[in-house]
């Protein structure tokens, strides 16, 4: 994925699904948080599930993290 300007939306999409290596090339240094934050929520709810959804091109890409089939957190876009 090339770089990006800070504000330019990235993951509009919907044959641009996220993955590990995208998603850390799009949050460049915050990537480091991003993971952190994943592994903290892991140590305090345990097992939980993650879902991409596509909500259309004004919203793009969102991971909805889910415990037991309950939204937990959805995450906001990148370079929103």
């Amino acid at each position: 994925m090339p770089k990006t300007a800070m504000n330019e939306r990235m993951f509009i999409e919907k044959a641009n699904k996220p993955d590990d290596r995208s998603l850390q090339e799009a949050l460049g240094k915050s990537a480091v948080l991003w993971k952190k934050i994943k592994l903290h929520i892991k140590d305090q709810c345990g097992r939980t599930d993650e879902e991409w959804k596509h909500y259309g091109p004004s919203s793009g890409w969102t991971l909805k993290v889910l415990l037991k089939k309950r939204n937990l957190m959805i995450d906001i876009k990148v370079g929103c």
